[in-house]
């Protein structure tokens, strides 16, 4: 037995890799959000759960998450942060430091083994849209063939490469991030430059003043397409957003231009809704394809059917059905409140008022009441909710109620009802809108807005006894918190 323990907790060891992106920053105020956008790669939960959300505190935030393999996020801009591109792989830890400059520019610096290339992917005018754009549109107003075009953007291609070999010759990046930074290198300047030819191309005021006829252009764009293949296998396990849209544009671009290439139809882009024929792209990606679409509303229920049977094993059907289910939900309205109980949600009623005061002196009478705000765009949320089943059943046996109140704007409430099912939040329900929230700030006295997750605990006479409890995480001391306070 101590043999078989000692083989489980190596085993554990060696597949538990965690990767931890530190952002440090330098006079912010806490619970600023920043949204985390994860990259495709060959995880097919990421096409329904494609997100986070991390908060500043004490000029900080962290995201940390386990990975098998490279891979690739993006912090969207926000009040502490520009947006930010990183490369990781298993087992990393990254450091940003994030300052502003005097001329309210933002700076950073970056720590980690891989730091060369994270500094080259945020900085450097290849990578950065318009800086490439200001490089490249001047030779596409200049030149007199698309040939010249393509061939500073193979030059551009060339050079980078270069460097990102001596980086790895250097051992300034492992082999992996050197892997796949090729990937992100191609994807990312296919991206850009396509974006910025079919500018110029698809708006007449600036294709005028080119002196390329419509024919050169779109032999341009198939030749860039030909010559950075998206359709090549390389790509199987690095479909970022893109390449999604690396592979949607080369099939049009293919239709566009009447080649007569092959197709692999299989019913999977009959759709009305498609404008194109993306039956030019091979099989194994026009499954990855399909999943972006439908879970983008382009496709429905019976587009899913063929997709069953075109991939009767793909990764992606549990979450599309997922997807499907959530949204044939019934609709509900701002201040709805319901109960959810044994994977059943029962609606009550509307309640009347957006003061946390009185929910809870109306609804709750003669009952402690133990509350959780939350948000769907709120990833800590998510991350307590792992622990909410020791959590209910504390708060069923001392006879307390459990509240959850989603703070989020009027218009997410679609996702109110999904995330309860999908979280098994079993207890009391109210989508309170982010309008509680000045009701909030004037209980809490915290002017400047309330920090999420947060979690406030009413006494049986409705009196807030604890204006900020310990996390469902911290398990017993929570308990013990909850007890104490309402002896």
């Amino acid at each position: 037995m101590k043999y078989i323990l000692v083989a489980f907790l190596f085993l554990q060891i060696s597949y538990s890799q965690n990767v931890s992106i530190q952002l440090k920053f330098q006079n912010v105020s806490d619970s600023i959000p920043i949204v985390v956008s994860k990259s495709i790669n060959d995880n097919a939960a990421y096409f329904l759960y494609h997100s986070d959300t991390i908060f500043t505190k004490n000029n900080k935030a962290e995201l940390k998450f386990d990975a098998s393999n490279p891979g690739y996020v993006y912090f969207s801009f926000s009040k502490a942060n520009p947006g930010i591109n990183v490369l990781y792989e298993p087992n990393e830890t990254i450091v940003l430091n994030i300052s502003k400059n005097p001329d309210n520019k933002y700076h950073i610096h970056y720590e980690g083994r891989n730091s060369s290339i994270s500094l080259a992917i945020n900085v450097d005018t290849i990578y950065k849209y318009q800086k490439f754009s200001q490089k490249l549109r001047p030779i596409i107003f200049n030149a007199s063939k698309g040939s010249e075009i393509l061939n500073i953007i193979k030059r551009e291609y060339k050079l980078e490469s270069e460097r990102l070999k001596t980086f790895y010759e250097n051992g300034e990046i492992s082999k992996d991030i050197y892997e796949i930074s090729k990937l992100y290198l191609e994807s990312t300047l296919v991206n850009n430059s396509k974006s910025i030819i079919e500018d110029v191309f698809r708006i007449e005021e600036e294709y005028t003043k080119t002196k390329l006829p419509k024919s050169e252009f779109l032999d341009l764009l198939n030749n860039l397409m030909s010559e950075f293949n998206p359709f090549d296998d390389k790509f199987k396990n690095f479909t970022t957003y893109a390449f999604i849209d690396n592979i949607q544009s080369s099939s049009r671009f293919i239709a566009e231009s009447g080649l007569d290439e092959k197709q692999y139809n299989k019913g999977l882009f009959v759709n009305k809704k498609l404008k194109y024929n993306y039956n030019y792209i091979p099989i194994h990606y026009q499954e990855h394809l399909f999943a972006f679409f439908f879970i983008n509303d382009v496709l429905n229920e019976n587009d899913l059917k063929q997709f069953k049977k075109v991939f009767p094993k793909s990764p992606y059907t549990k979450y599309l059905e997922k997807y499907l289910k959530n949204k044939k939900l019934p609709d509900y309205k701002p201040y709805a409140f319901g109960y959810f109980l044994n994977g059943k949600f029962e609606y009550n009623k509307q309640v009347n008022s957006i003061d946390i005061t009185s929910i809870i002196k109306d609804n709750f009478s003669g009952k402690a009441i133990f509350v959780d705000l939350w948000a769907s765009y709120c990833a800590p949320c998510f991350q307590e909710f792992s622990h909410s089943q020791k959590l209910f059943a504390f708060l069923k046996t001392n006879n307390i109620e459990m509240l959850y109140l989603a703070i989020d704007k009027d218009k997410e409430i679609t996702k109110w009802l999904p995330n309860i099912k999908n979280n098994y939040l079993e207890g009391n329900h109210i989508f309170t809108s982010d309008k509680i929230q000045e009701s909030l700030q004037k209980l809490l006295n915290e002017p400047d807005g309330i920090y999420i997750p947060r979690y406030l605990l009413f006494n049986s006479k409705g009196e807030l006894v604890l204006p900020s409890t310990k996390k469902p995480s911290e398990g017993q001391a929570l308990y013990d918190e909850i007890l104490s306070a309402l002896k």
